[in-house]
C-alpha cells in the first residue's frame, strides 16, 4: 500500500508490504497528477517496511517515468530510507539514473538524516 501526504512542505510517501512495478507506475501517474507540486520538490520515501522485486530495466523505467512527471519544477530532492539491502540497492540504482541535473536523489539508513538532508539548501 502507497500512502502520501505534504508536511512542512515535503512530500511524505510511504509503501508498506508488497509493491510492484504496476503500483509503483500507478502512484508517479498520480503524482504527475497534482497541480499543487512545489517548484522545488523534496521527497521523502520510507521504504523500510515495503516489499519491492523489480528488474534493472524496470528500474530505469521508472526513473524515467518520475522525470517525466516532474518536469515542471526547477528541482526534485528526493530522500528514500532503506533498510533492507535488495531495497537499498534499488534506490541506490535509481539515484544514479537521472540524465536531468535539476533531480537529486539519496538513500539513507535513518529518517533523521534523510530529512537532515532534504532540509540543507
Amino acid at each position: 500500500m502507497t500512502s502520501y501526504a505534504f508536511i512542512n512542505n515535503i512530500l511524505h510517501v510511504s509503501i508498506e508490504g508488497p509493491a510492484t512495478i504496476y503500483d509503483l507506475y500507478d502512484f508517479l501517474d498520480e503524482l504527475g497528477n497534482l497541480h499543487s507540486l512545489p517548484e522545488n520538490l523534496k521527497v521523502f520515501y520510507d521504504l523500510r517496511n515495503a516489499s519491492i522485486d523489480l528488474r534493472l530495466d524496470e528500474i530505469n523505467l521508472l526513473s524515467k517515468r518520475a522525470e517525466e512527471k516532474t518536469l515542471h519544477c526547477n528541482s526534485v530532492k528526493t530522500a528514500f530510507c532503506v533498510k533492507d539491502p535488495k531495497i537499498t540497492a534499488y534506490a541506490m540504482l535509481f539515484s544514479w539514473l537521472p540524465e536531468n541535473s535539476k533531480i537529486n536523489r539519496k538513500q539513507f539508513s535513518t529518517k533523521e538524516a534523510a530529512f537532515e538532508w532534504l532540509n540543507n539548501e
